[in-house]
């Protein structure tokens, strides 16, 4: 049985995208370099984001890029970033069910944590592992602080970096089709689960109790 969840934050629970792509394309100005289209950004945008960076912008630091980001991030976002449709049914069965919840994010600590709050969703989790750059090197970090069982856990995210990162750590790997990355491009790493959102992951969980 999956007692313990480990959650990607963008994408998977909130929809952030829209300030995200607009961080980004500030970024982008800053550098005299065309703006990303949203449809454009999901083509190219992948995790860890330094590899993003170094595709687009290869010669600047990435102190300097992410000093940017920061700046341009919208300071209405907190306000503006809703969480995804299910995403407060799916944490409140979780929840009900017993499960502990852990956040994995390469998103700023500072967003993720204010974002959350505004949603009245802060409460539903154990600890905010913001800020990851690599999750794959971070996942056995998680485990071991948490005194997490690999066989008792599950990521859950919509990228393939978090599929491959929960694959490191070896736990059951959950694909969300919501956010970044597309479905074809999501089942290139493989996931072990694939729900179009997380209203199918709450019907999942309720009728394989045993299992997920």
């Amino acid at each position: 049985m999956i007692r313990n969840l480990i959650l990607d934050w963008s994408g998977t629970l909130a929809d952030d995208l829209g300030a995200v792509i607009a961080a980004t394309n500030g970024v982008m100005a800053h550098y005299a370099k065309p703006p990303f289209t949203r449809d454009q950004f999901r083509e190219v945008f992948q995790l860890p984001y330094t590899e993003f960076y170094r595709h687009i912008l290869p010669d600047v630091p990435l102190t300097d890029l992410q000093a940017l980001y920061l700046k341009h991030f919208p300071e209405e976002t907190a306000h503006s970033v809703p969480m995804l449709d299910h995403a407060q049914e799916f944490l409140q069965f979780a929840a009900d069910t017993g499960r502990r919840m852990f956040i994995c994010s390469s998103a700023p600590l500072e967003h993720v944590q204010s974002q959350a709050m505004v949603n009245r969703v802060s409460h539903f989790f154990e600890h905010f592992h913001c800020g990851i750059i690599d999750k794959c090197a971070h996942v056995p970090t998680l485990l071991a602080q948490h005194d997490l069982n690999p066989h008792e856990t599950a990521f859950v995210g919509d990228m393939r970096h978090d599929i491959e990162a929960g694959k490191v750590g070896g736990l059951t790997t959950i694909a969300t089709a919501t956010g970044y990355e597309s479905i074809p491009t999501l089942m290139q790493a493989e996931p072990d689960i694939l729900v179009k959102n997380l209203s199918a992951l709450t019907r999942l969980m309720r009728s394989l109790t045993v299992q997920i």
